[in-house]
């Protein structure tokens, strides 16, 4: 009896697929897909968004789910809509708690989400007590350093986004009344 292997031979492609195109999955997807949801979701303008390590883990969870079905419908082959399915449905929920920690800073203020199962935290620019532009007499290079008014402190510390705020935060402290000064590291 002759069996046909060639229907099989999709699920190979798809791994070898997945595989390539690991570090879009990866590392271009989620930062894309938050900025298309946040810009989509809101009136005001994002100046920054930050997407944090743990959405990258997320994704790279997700892809393995992606990846073992892929490979395992080759070998189970009589039920492989039900592992496409469920592994499907895994990585995609993978996503999506991926998706939910975020900092974004724009024209209203911050929000900043830390972890998929905690809630916003949302400080406006009336919340912000001091700014600092901190520039190290080493390396030479500057981050941000805003202080609110119940004590909490938040680092920006990307070279092209501190150049960014800088010019902004010029006319917002004027607006809001707040100092923004330099600070000696």
């Amino acid at each position: 009896m002759k069996k046909n292997y060639e229907r099989k031979h999709y699920f190979i492609v798809s791994t070898i697929t997945l595989i390539v195109l690991s570090p879009l999955i990866i590392w271009l997807l989620p930062y894309t897909v938050q900025r298309v949801l946040f810009d989509m979701s809101t009136t005001e303008s994002a100046w920054m968004i930050e997407t944090p390590s743990i959405t990258y883990r997320f994704f790279m969870i997700a892809w393995l789910f992606l990846l073992i079905g892929s490979v395992t419908a080759y070998f189970y082959y009589k039920r492989k809509i039900a592992i496409i399915f469920s592994c499907t449905v895994l990585a995609a929920c993978f996503m999506y708690f991926g998706l939910k920690p975020i900092t974004v800073l724009n024209s209203a203020g911050f929000i900043f989400v830390d972890s998929p199962f905690e809630n916003q935290v949302k400080y406006s620019w009336e919340d912000v007590e001091k700014v600092y532009l901190i520039i190290d007499d080493t390396t030479k290079e500057q981050s941000l350093e805003f202080h609110y008014k119940d004590n909490e402190i938040f680092m920006l510390t990307n070279r092209n986004d501190v150049q960014n705020m800088r010019s902004i935060l010029l006319n917002i402290s004027k607006t809001y009344e707040f100092p923004f000064t330099t600070k000696e590291n």
